[in-house]
């Protein structure tokens, strides 16, 4: 999760946090200035456990569904992401050609511009590596053995000497499969398309990649590494492939940064900024692939975001009230409490400050604790989402990250203590004599249409 409600993540907890930087300091002025009050609002804290325990439990309520909402946001988001770059990969920029051939599929162009691209970059400390890809969209596959076919197949040709920091081709062991033990005629495919076509090592399968079929054996089968690919892919040396085609040029130009698999797309900017001049009238664009990914699985991820903190947000309102509620209720049991001690001197600002002292005192407690249960909380939420999901093609990969409880705790500190506040003005408008008697206060009857508002 990147934004919230349009607000870049980063920018909305160091406001959060100068928010409650800003209200502690300012408190702890006022404590050091009635430290007095401040230790009649302590003293209460420890005399009434249970009454603690029951005020913590209500006035953790937003912030649990904040850190709830946040940490469902995080999965949802991480998911997504997961997802969209599982058919990426280490690409991060592909350069391919700015129009369709006539059959709607990517036009080839010279190999030559693969040199010019590779020296331009070289001395890029954050390009990683930059390789020449052939690649067919939607070959029709056949499998003579079962008679079963696949209409539309990924067939990509690899020049392994230029792949070294690129994902690699795995089977189901965990071990690599290098286009350098290929015989000829031999290809890899992925096991989405050996389950489909029922074949493994040693099958044959035909494949169009020209205007007529090509016989390939299956040297392997793996389950990831052909990026960027679907799941229905086959994987071949780049001669073979230019080999099988007739044709001698590539349609793909694809470059990996260094870093992980997140973390390479900040570099993409750079990348672009060096190509486009590079490229220009040469009838190539520079696409950034994984960022084009990232923004999209963020969008996804802030939209389904913003639905449950919205839905929340009326809870985080009932919330609200209950706050109010519990301290309007605190007030009332001291009331004979406090209007002695306005009797013999106290102000009503220093009623004021000694709810304020205390309430502080549980909202920090209430926030902390609310900020890590609804870390729970969300698990809780994510295991039930991830069970309706489970006919989909769609895996809930549960996570939370510390910058989601900060915003949280912070935003559930800031929201109740600012009730607490209006609270606590509420409760120093008392009648001394009344509040000493402890009898109610009179009702005042209201005449009129203001009276009636």
């Amino acid at each position: 999760m990147e934004e919230i409600f349009g607000m870049p993540v980063n920018q909305f907890m160091v406001f959060l946090l100068f928010i409650f930087c800003v209200g502690g300091a300012v408190l702890a002025a006022v404590a050091l200035r009635n430290r007095v009050i401040l230790k009649v609002a302590a003293r209460n804290i420890p005399r009434r456990r249970a009454q603690t325990t029951l005020i913590v439990l209500g006035l953790m309520l937003a912030t649990l569904l904040f850190s709830a909402s946040f940490t469902t946001g995080d999965t949802l988001g991480n998911s997504i992401r997961t997802e969209a770059l599982g058919e990426i990969g280490e690409v991060d920029v592909v350069v391919q050609a700015e129009t369709r051939d006539a059959s709607g599929g990517l036009a080839y162009f010279d190999q030559a511009l693969f040199d010019t691209v590779r020296a331009s970059l070289s001395g890029n400390p954050d390009v990683e590596g930059v390789a020449p890809l052939a690649h067919e969209e939607r070959a029709p596959v056949l499998a003579p053995g079962t008679g079963l076919s696949v209409p539309q197949v990924h067939v990509l040709g690899y020049a392994e000497e230029w792949m070294g920091g690129f994902d690699r081709l795995v089977d189901g062991e965990g071990n690599t499969l290098s286009l350098a033990d290929l015989d000829t005629g031999q290809a890899y495919i992925s096991a989405e398309l050996a389950d489909d076509l029922e074949v493994g090592t040693g099958s044959t399968v035909a494949t169009y990649l020209g205007s007529q079929p090509s016989t390939l054996e299956v040297a392997g089968v793996y389950e990831r590494g052909a990026n960027p690919a679907g799941d229905l892919s086959i994987a071949m040396p780049l001669a073979q492939f230019q080999e099988l085609t007739g044709n001698n040029k590539i349609n793909s130009i694809v470059i990996t940064h260094r870093g992980g698999l997140v973390d390479s797309a900040e570099y993409t900017e750079a990348t672009t900024s060096i190509l486009e001049p590079l490229l220009a009238g040469t009838g190539l664009e520079v696409e950034p692939l994984k960022q084009d990914a990232l923004d999209e699985a963020d969008e996804a991820g802030s939209t389904l975001f913003t639905i449950f903190f919205v839905l929340g947000g009326f809870s985080v309102a009932a919330g609200v009230l209950l706050i109010f509620l519990l301290f309007v209720m605190l007030a009332a049991e001291r009331k004979r409490e406090l209007g002695i001690a306005r009797a013999v001197g106290t102000q009503r600002g220093h009623v004021i400050r000694m709810f304020a002292f205390e309430g502080a005192i549980y909202a920090v407690i209430a926030a902390a604790v609310g900020s890590l249960l609804g870390v729970v909380v969300g698990w809780g939420m994510v295991r039930i989402m991830g069970a309706a999901f489970a006919g989909q093609d769609f895996h809930l990969s549960f996570t939370f990250s510390w910058r989601s409880i900060v915003i949280a705790f912070a935003l559930g500190m800031v929201l109740t203590f600012l009730v607490v506040l209006v609270s606590s003005w509420r409760a120093s408008r008392l009648n001394i004599v009344r509040a000493i008697r402890d009898i109610p206060e009179p009702r005042i009857e209201r005449t009129g249409r203001r009276g009636l508002i």
